[in-house]
């Protein structure tokens, strides 16, 4: 029989429109003589299956749903849920504590990750280079001054926990940290402010099967905005992604050697993207994204691609995985 696979998407964030698109490649695209795909909503409102009768609510103690009278329980989810609480680690906490197998990396790997000055102060322990920042929990703690004094100017404000750049901004100017602070703060519990890297921006994906980190091909970002922002991530006339990036072979090589140890390091399971700044010759990590967006306008399938991986293969590759190291 075809497995059942729950892809799950939506989420607690700004980023759920992203997470709905990315669900609907994954199910045009997924493989119908292995598997048979549902897609899974989950929102603060309700968690619903959507089945050929229409929603059905799932049941939350068991990650069940019914369908044509009979009880219907996925084999394994595909997570797709770009941000809170799929990218946090809080989804894989529950999965796994009712035996449900999942294709991302697990509650610790999501849990660090998804918290950029924990990931920030990890990457620069572990010898990688990283923007020195500081975390502000309320704007009214912030000293500007001092903030300046420490990182400089330009800065750059965003969401400790958070994707898609949302509430994010470059500050040029200290009088106009505290609003930032106040729009990165309403997004979240807590403000990253950090030194703003200059220079060429980067992305790699990893796919993280097989207990091996393979590097996908290197996109440069290049966008018409002052940062790649929201809009500039989903207008796309706004920014250009060059896949395979123009580099020099040895600065290709060791971005991608750096983005494989970055993942193994963190314990990254599936597929993963990791963004870059290249200043002075040195590559900076922005961020680790641990479940990157998978639309079909999204960068990782168009690093697949670049490779000779097609979407079915992909997803495939990370449903297989997930299977193997399943330990249900």
């Amino acid at each position: 029989m075809k497995k059942l696979i729950g892809v799950v998407c939506g989420g607690y964030s700004g980023e759920a429109a992203v997470s709905m698109k990315s669900a609907t490649m994954v199910m045009a695209q997924m493989d119908r003589s292995k598997y048979r795909p549902v897609q899974i909503v989950v929102d603060r409102s309700r968690w619903v299956a959507l089945t050929d009768s229409g929603e059905v609510p799932m049941n939350m103690n068991d990650f069940t749903f019914v369908e044509n009278a009979k009880v219907q329980r996925p084999d394994l989810c595909f997570i797709i849920i770009h941000g809170t609480p799929g990218e946090d680690g809080k989804l894989q906490g529950y999965f796994d504590m009712i035996g449900m197998p999942y294709t991302t990396g697990g509650v610790m790997n999501m849990a660090l990750t998804f918290n950029k000055i924990f990931t920030t102060r990890l990457l620069r322990n572990m010898g990688f280079n990283a923007a020195g920042g500081v975390v502000i929990h309320h704007p009214n703690t912030l000293n500007t001054e001092a903030v300046v004094a420490e990182l400089g100017l330009p800065l750059f404000v965003k969401p400790n926990e958070g994707g898609s750049s949302i509430g994010a901004s470059k500050v040029n100017d200290a009088a106009a940290l505290p609003a930032a602070v106040a729009s990165a703060h309403a997004e979240g519990t807590a403000v990253l402010i950090e030194s703003f890297i200059t220079g060429r921006e980067f992305t790699c994906g990893v796919l993280c099967v097989g207990g091996t980190y393979k590097a996908l091909a290197i996109t440069e970002i290049s966008t018409k905005k002052e940062f790649f922002d929201f809009a500039a991530k989903y207008t796309y006339d706004q920014t250009e992604e060059i896949t395979p990036a123009s580099l020099p072979e040895q600065q290709y090589l060791e971005c991608q050697k750096i983005s494989e140890q970055i993942a193994e390091a963190f314990d990254c399971k599936g597929v993963v993207r990791i963004d870059y700044k290249l200043m002075d010759a040195t590559f900076y990590t922005i961020e680790i994204n641990t479940v990157p967006g998978m639309t079909e306008h999204s960068i990782v399938p168009q690093q697949a691609a670049a490779l000779g991986i097609g979407k079915p293969e992909l997803i495939n590759m990370l449903i297989a995985d997930c299977e193997e190291r399943s330990i249900y």
